[in-house]
């Protein structure tokens, strides 16, 4: 990792409250080539918007990301983090209970507050295939993906920023983006830019993930704990898993617990979302939490509906 982010790119705050924290040892050693080194979670002052301080290059996020939740990704993370087992690594976004659920509910969200028979050319940015775009929401349907990944029947796959450049879209979907980018701020602002200026909408879809922080530490003795508890591979792991297991069940990180820089960079609620795309020249049709009930269980997520000011 090269750089720091200081300021809030969702306020431009530089305030926070400042937690120790270590990089994922999956992370460490698949995308960065070293050990579990430490970095600081921080949480914004004037808006709650929680990131880590250390930011991947667009190098590093290359190489998480090339061949993503592929065998080598797979064998890899589940080396450092056994619990992560093949099942749940082609179930996330490849079950189809799960996908049809949440196009569902995307078509409802966006019936309810739009006029979706005035959508013409609708864009996934960043959809993997294309298959969370509802059927009957545009005429022409693409998906923005940069990996070789075929795209569902129906749509068309844009692969090059180039030639994405070159087009305009009535609506667009960014679901499940900004909480992996370093400068979310910077590629909401790229996603901006696609929209046509009259009537055109911008989606956005994350996981609400606010998990207390209550038991966390911010001394100098807790950032001490960590630097010996990373030293010891056997004992990181497990305290790894206490962690992971205490605050899905729980929503807390626990004692002796601590937070880790993973694929997540960015934690968003919805101030901090709204506060983003205020900065970015939109305005907010809709904002809101919501639960996503499947086979997978509950997942809260925030969703807002946007256009252009």
């Amino acid at each position: 990792m090269t750089y720091r982010a200081s300021a809030c790119p969702c306020c431009e705050c530089t305030r926070h409250d400042v937690y120790p924290a270590l990089v994922s040892p999956f992370i460490a050693s698949y995308v960065l080539d070293t050990g579990p080194e430490p970095t600081r979670l921080l949480e914004c002052n004037g808006c709650g918007f929680r990131f880590f301080e250390d930011r991947l290059t667009s190098s590093e996020a290359d190489r998480l990301y090339a061949g993503y939740r592929g065998d080598r990704y797979f064998r890899e993370r589940n080396r450092h983090e056994p619990w992560y087992t093949r099942k749940v690594n082609d179930g996330i976004g490849g079950d189809d209970d799960v996908i049809r659920i949440r196009r569902d509910t995307l078509a409802r969200f966006l019936r309810q507050h739009a006029d979706v028979g005035s959508i013409d050319e609708v864009l996934d940015y960043g959809g993997d295939r294309g298959q969370l775009i509802p059927q009957g929401i545009g005429r022409k349907q693409f998906v923005y993906e940069i990996s070789d990944v075929d795209s569902v029947s129906g749509v068309t796959r844009i692969g090059s920023m180039d030639e994405l450049r070159e087009r305009r879209f009535d609506l667009v979907l960014l679901s499940h983006v900004l909480e992996h980018c370093s400068e979310p701020d910077r590629v909401l602002e790229e996603v901006r830019a696609l929209l046509r200026s009259n009537g055109s909408l911008l989606y956005v879809e994350l996981p609400f993930e606010r998990a207390s922080l209550k038991w966390l530490g911010k001394s100098d003795t807790y950032g001490s704990y960590l630097e010996a508890l990373r030293r010891v591979r056997p004992l990181l792991t497990a305290v790894d898993l206490y962690s992971t297991v205490f605050r899905t069940k729980f929503d807390t990180l626990p004692p002796l617990g601590f937070a880790k820089l993973h694929e997540h960079l960015n934690y968003f609620d919805t101030k901090s979302l709204g506060n983003l795309l205020e900065r970015k020249g939109l305005e907010t049709v809709a904002l809101e939490r919501h639960v996503l009930r499947s086979s997978l269980g509950r997942t809260p997520i925030l969703r807002a509906l946007a256009r252009p000011r």
